[in-house]
């Protein structure tokens, strides 16, 4: 059964967006609604809690409303960090790709990009290194070699976005660095906990591989240990040249966790201005429990955000695959979401046997929400 919604406050859009920012650093999941009412007399931005978390939010609400100073700036950089996008990279073109790709979405967000590369890694060591005895001998001079590589690296990736920014003229966005020694999944998962942001964005091999296998493993272990969005972009999706996204999948099992889901893709999707379908992909022996369920997202969704361009229905299917995939390329849509499930959703929805190449062969990029406990 869906969690009930209430309305914590309803305020002015900037001061709704503040105390969103210290109910959610605080630990309270919330989202706004009304926010594309144009006058202020016409109801104001709503400020939307769970009911369970009604007596932790008035108590936020109320610091809020006498918040000055530390209190206030610490809501300041939360807000911040939403528009913060990590990008791990690679040097490889897939990951570059993604780098451009992460790109047009700040531009709209007014994010900063913050690139980052893992190098060293134990796992990765060749193996010939190891049996020389001269590479024991100079280790000191071969890692400064590395290092100096990996800087020239990540600088060279940086003035390549920085150039796309000045010719094209692009404001609010900048371009940052960092690079650490080590373990890639560490390394980003440790960048994530001190640089706070909003979403990682990487690249992916795509369709070469199957299921899991191919998100690659850094980013397979970063979709289960991560407590961000995770944003997959294909190599075969052109990063460089692509249009903000403006038709938006979200695949729903119709388990506890999509509401949760759906409201922050709605967020987060709002700037771009784009139409969200909310698809099940039904098997012909389930489609009366299936469109029941269906009803009772529509109807949440309808009282809950603002849902004007949202549309839910029913993939009647008998096979998963391939009616999703026909899916994606009738309605255009240029990006695909869902979230982790605890009956195994995402790993049942990646199986092989189930849905062979399912979501890279139509090559878009995947955002994939983390389920909140």
């Amino acid at each position: 059964m869906s969690e009930k919604i209430i309305t914590l406050a309803t305020l002015t859009y900037m001061r709704a967006q503040l105390l969103s920012a210290m109910l959610e650093k605080n630990g309270i999941e919330c989202f706004m609604t009304n926010i594309n009412r144009i006058k202020e007399s016409a109801g104001g931005v709503k400020v939307k809690i769970q009911e369970k978390d009604a007596a932790s939010a008035v108590r936020v609400f109320e610091d809020f409303k006498g918040a000055y100073g530390r209190q206030k700036q610490q809501a300041v950089e939360y807000m911040r960090s939403i528009r913060r996008i990590l990008v791990p990279v690679d040097f490889s073109p897939h990951a570059e790709n993604a780098a451009f790709y992460a790109l047009q979405l700040a531009t709209v967000l007014k994010a900063e990009i913050k690139l980052i590369n893992a190098y060293l890694d134990p796992m990765g060591t060749p193996q010939s290194y190891l049996e020389s005895y001269t590479y024991q001998l100079n280790l000191d001079k071969i890692i400064c070699e590395i290092e100096e590589e990996t800087e020239r690296s990540l600088r060279a990736i940086a003035a390549r976005i920085a150039e796309k920014i000045e010719k094209e003229n692009l404001h609010g966005v900048n371009i940052l660095w960092d690079m650490h020694k080590g373990n890639a999944v560490n390394a980003i998962l440790n960048e994530a906990h001190d640089y706070q942001p909003g979403i990682i964005i990487m690249g992916t091999r795509g369709s070469e591989l199957e299921g899991l296998r191919s998100f690659g493993s850094v980013t397979a272990q970063l979709i289960e240990k991560a407590q961000l969005p995770i944003l997959a972009v294909p190599q075969n999706y052109n990063g460089r040249a692509a249009s903000l996204p403006k038709r938006v999948l979200y695949a729903t099992n119709f388990d506890q966790t999509d509401y949760a889901a759906l409201r922050r893709l709605v967020s987060f999707i709002k700037p771009f201005k784009s139409k969200l379908f909310c698809v099940h992909a039904a098997l012909q022996d389930s489609e009366a429990i299936d469109e029941m369920r269906l009803r009772k997202i529509r109807k949440y969704l309808s009282e809950t955000v603002d849902s004007q361009n949202i549309e839910c229905g029913l993939l009647k299917t008998v096979d998963l695959q391939q009616g999703i995939d026909d899916f994606i390329k009738e309605r255009e849509i240029d990006l695909m979401a869902l979230t982790t499930h605890k009956r195994n959703f995402f790993e049942r929805i990646f199986m092989p046997s189930i849905t062979k190449k399912f979501l890279f062969q139509t090559d878009i990029p995947l955002l994939v929400f983390q389920s909140l406990p």
